[in-house]
């Protein structure tokens, strides 16, 4: 690996690191915050948090991520035997952070991403307001689902452990070459 690929990669952590610690200050409700302002702009910042960290792992690894807000479709090119992984020392960590609850939890959170169910505008997402019956009468923060604390605080935790554990791997491949 070369030295410019541990510096791409640097940006994409970076980034990610910023949207999980705005992610943090939204989730504990900042004062001129509505009830209802907090759970859509957590997913939206958890989402592309997780999004970064993918995406900068898979340049650490040498490839180029598509510039699109599914990077999950990665996950299993890393998990796989002769797949995208250059560091099979990772593999051990890689198999246990990414257990199955936890890519149920990343499918979730990019589902909700504008365009991650496809070009359909009757879907909740994190960001725009969508159709029902053909009417712009749904807006993400009034979504009922967004207002769940537990389902916050749980997306919360796997962005942070999953971007954590990503850029760690990072840093101790980067320090080991």
């Amino acid at each position: 690996m070369t030295s410019a690929g541990f510096r791409n990669s640097r940006s994409w952590f970076r980034q990610a690191d910023s949207d999980i610690r705005i992610a943090d200050a939204v989730l504990h409700r900042l004062e001129c915050m509505e009830v209802g302002d907090v759970g859509c702009h957590v997913a939206a910042l958890c989402a592309q948090a997780l999004e970064k960290s993918l995406k900068g792992y898979v340049l650490l690894n040498g490839a180029t991520p598509a510039m699109d807000h599914r990077p999950d479709k990665y996950l299993v090119l890393l998990l796989t035997e002769n797949g995208l992984l250059r560091f099979r020392e990772h593999a051990s960590h890689l198999a246990r952070l990414f257990d199955p609850p936890t890519r149920g939890s990343i499918k979730e959170l990019f589902d909700l991403t504008p365009g991650g169910m496809g070009k359909a505008w009757d879907l909740p997402n994190t960001e725009y307001p969508w159709l029902g019956s053909d009417e712009w009468k749904h807006c993400p923060c009034d979504h009922l689902p967004f207002q769940d604390t537990a389902t916050l605080q749980g997306w919360f935790n796997v962005a942070k452990r999953v971007c954590d554990k990503l850029h760690q791997l990072a840093i101790v491949s980067e320090r080991a070459r």
